[in-house]
């Protein structure tokens, strides 16, 4: 049976996918005796199906060694053509690997949990059908991405993300700022998409096939030939990474994730958690064609250590807790970006793998304080450790994990980090960048923290009411498996068995930037401290910071505005210059015809003398010398 389920392991991106489509009877009111609520216990039973198959079929490969090692070199494979015409072959490629199914395993699961979640958080909410599909949706096509071997059906689904981003984002969408935040996480995706789409049509000529392993044969190739890179091949390979570094909101495509906190929260947990490493998945999977351009890894680094490091201080200045977590999860990606850059899968896939656990406690957490404060305003909440002390716990385990202090899951991928900056090329920039970036995350996290749990109760916290278990649960199982990551890890062989997992070269000072960032954090903000709020000489910074750095208003005033002005120009080219010339040629023969009718006598000795001249005129004309 559990090699069946491996075997069948293309099944699992079916289930959530079929939910979302039977939610479409309860959207539109075609079932509307029941009311809204079967649609989300349809979702989420499906969803539980899937963890369980995903689980099951993880199981199944680690536990028997004969399939495990059949799996380890020739994994489980299947293929289905889409279209085959004129010598053009498109086929779904997917392949079972031990990474695909730890990745479904965390997909699947947090999908579970956050659909329980979701149930407490949107008691009141008419809007289930259409929420809970749009989840499954995600989840669907998170795991069809996991699965496929095809750089072509990666483009395919990354798309559908997008589309599912726009449908989720928009849920309340009698908002005007929904309705904004929508439209503008949609359209800065779509750039990132369209390069992507550029880049993804031209490498078939060159490569041959759109299979990541087909790929990575190719590159083998060009490597161990030392053959020169073909005419225009790096402007390729920077139109390929456009699409995840618009994905991972990286520098200068990160202002969608920031708009897209307009959706409900558990929508967020899922958006801040996996779906922003669906990007960094296909990233990872291109890795051997960037190691063939070093100028494209270059780009990778400055990209993600630019992100990372403005990022976090953007974060550190937002008011807005959502958006001040949403900043933090681009300045992370960013550090998985710098590992790429300098050509180490391995400590990306690690960042990859202890990421997502961690930051969707953290925003569980912060949910529970949002739905019962009706704020999420970060100056309006306090005090709440006396009220809530189990999701104040929650949320340091969840803060812990992200930073770089020893045992937790995030220090040992740091340390990797650190140390593979120091002996890159430019040790003391990257390794600056990474110890600035650690203590200015630590900062931030505390930051939320502190102003949340920490102080005296403000008028919105006095009275804080309980959340639903449906809440709690969900919080405090995750809080319990973030906890074991480090067990996990060991348990996978992503780390020895040591004293410390993962400790080694460069700890100390890891630890001390992690430490310092806390703790100055919570100096000022534990109990509010003057300092907390910069000079009123130097307030300028801070709302410079919090506004983004006015990055949309720079894009409004220089890519927004040509694009506007270019508009214009051609309304009024089409006006004046096309529908003039034809209807300015039109005006001009009615009344050409209009004066020659006047020209008409009714002299058949008129007629006859026009047409003698006109056959003189032609005589002359053809018999020119």
């Amino acid at each position: 049976m559990p090699q069946f389920l491996l075997q069948f392991a293309w099944l699992i991106p079916i289930y959530p996918l079929l939910s979302a489509l039977l939610s479409l009877l309860w959207a539109p009111g075609i079932i509307n005796k029941t009311g809204p609520r079967p649609a989300g216990y349809i979702n989420l039973a499906m969803v539980t199906v899937a963890f369980c198959h995903g689980l099951l079929a993880l199981i199944a490969l680690n536990s028997n060694s004969a399939a495990g090692a059949k799996a380890l070199y020739a994994p489980a494979s299947f293929h289905w053509i889409w279209l085959n015409t004129a010598n053009l072959k498109i086929g779904f490629d997917g392949l079972v690997t031990e990474p695909g199914l730890i990745a479904i395993t965390v997909i699947t699961g947090l999908h579970v949990l956050v659909q329980i979640y979701a149930i407490g958080y949107l008691e009141m909410d008419w809007g289930w059908p259409r929420f809970f599909g749009a989840l499954s949706f995600f989840e669907a096509g998170l795991c069809a991405l996991v699965l496929t071997d095809s750089l072509f059906f990666s483009y395919v689904l990354l798309e559908l993300l997008t589309l599912g981003t726009y449908l989720i984002v928009g849920t309340w969408y009698n908002q005007p700022l929904v309705v904004k935040g929508a439209r503008d996480a949609f359209l800065t995706k779509r750039i990132g998409d369209l390069i992507l789409l550029a880049g993804v049509i031209a490498l078939l000529p060159i490569t041959g096939t759109w299979n990541f392993h087909g790929l990575q044969g190719w590159a083998a190739q060009q490597t161990n030939n030392q053959l020169s890179l073909p005419t225009g091949f790096e402007l390729i390979l920077i139109a390929l990474i456009a699409g995840p570094i618009g994905k991972c909101a990286q520098i200068p495509l990160h202002l969608w994730l920031d708009e897209a906190m307009e959706s409900p929260l558990p929508s967020t947990i899922l958006r801040n958690s996996v779906v922003v490493i669906g990007g960094a998945w296909v990233l990872l999977r291109l890795e051997p064609l960037i190691e063939l351009s070093p100028l494209v890894q270059n780009i990778l680094v400055i990209v993600g250590a630019t992100t990372s490091v403005v990022a976090a201080l953007i974060a550190l200045a937002q008011i807005d807790v959502k958006r001040a977590l949403s900043f933090l999860v681009s300045s992370w990606l960013g550090l998985l970006f710098i590992a790429v850059g300098l050509g180490n899968t391995n400590i990306a896939d690690h960042l990859l793998l202890v990421y997502p656990l961690p930051m969707a406690l953290i925003l569980m957490a912060v949910g529970t304080v949002v739905i019962s404060n009706i704020s999420q305003n970060l100056t309006q909440l306090g005090g709440l450790w006396s009220r809530r002390p189990l999701m104040g716990i929650a949320y340091l385990c969840g803060a812990i994990s992200l930073m770089a202090i020893p045992p937790f899951g995030g220090f040992a991928a740091q340390r990797e980090l650190l140390e593979l900056t120091i002996n890159s090329n430019y040790p003391i920039l990257l390794a600056g960048v990474i110890l600035s970036t650690v203590a200015i995350t630590s900062a931030a996290l505390m930051r939320v923290f502190c102003l949340i749990w920490g102080g005296d109760p403000k008028s919105f916290t006095k009275r804080s009411a309980e959340v639903l278990w449906l809440m709690v649960l969900p919080t405090l199982i995750l809080t319990g498996i973030t906890l074991h990551i480090p067990q996990l890890l060991l348990k996978i062989g992503v780390y020895g068995l040591t004293p410390i997992p993962g400790w080694g070269a460069y700890g100390f000072p890891l630890l001390l930037a992690s430490l310092s960032g806390a703790i100055s954090s919570s100096f000022f903000y534990l109990r509010p401290h003057p300092l907390a709020e910069l000079p009123s000489g130097l307030g300028g910074i801070q709302h410079w910071l919090s506004e983004d750095m006015h990055t949309e208003a720079f894009y409004q005033r220089t890519i927004v505005s040509v694009v506007v002005n270019l508009a214009k120009l051609s309304s009024w080219a089409d006006r004046k210059l096309v529908d003039g010339f034809t209807g300015g040629t039109g005006e001009t023969t009615l009344k050409l015809a209009r004066s020659l009718s006047f020209t008409i006598s009714g002299r058949a000795q008129t007629y006859a003398l026009s047409i003698v001249i006109g056959i003189i005129l032609m005589s002359v004309w053809l018999l020119r010398p």
